[in-house]
């Protein structure tokens, strides 16, 4: 259960899914959810949308901190969400964790 101070958090997946290399993707409601983590270990999410061609990044090749756009090649570093190539960053989601929950504020 999300604690009342946090009802716009929802749950994405267990701590236990998110990769210690690599990434995670998982779907709030319609947004696609990119999860990984960064240089200190800690959880963070990004859109799972390329912001060029706006299909998904699921399913793109993932090298080093690197994931590259299936349709188009755009690569983005996935724990940062900085763009590679000559596209807007990936937008970013606020993550808490509660227990081995990670829970993210997805868009409005």
């Amino acid at each position: 259960m999300i604690p009342s101070g946090q009802k716009d958090f929802q749950d994405a997946c267990s701590t236990m899914q998110v990769p210690r290399t690599g990434v995670f993707f998982t779907s709030i409601g319609s947004q696609e959810i990119m999860l990984a983590r960064n240089a200190a270990g800690d959880i963070v999410a990004f859109s799972g949308f390329c912001t060029h061609s706006m299909g998904k990044l699921e399913g793109g090749p993932v090298e080093g901190d690197e994931i590259t756009c299936p349709h188009h090649g755009a690569r983005f570093n996935f724990r940062t969400g900085q763009a590679k190539t000559a596209c807007p960053n990936l937008p970013k989601y606020e993550v808490k964790i509660e227990g081995r929950r990670v829970l993210v504020r997805p868009a409005r």
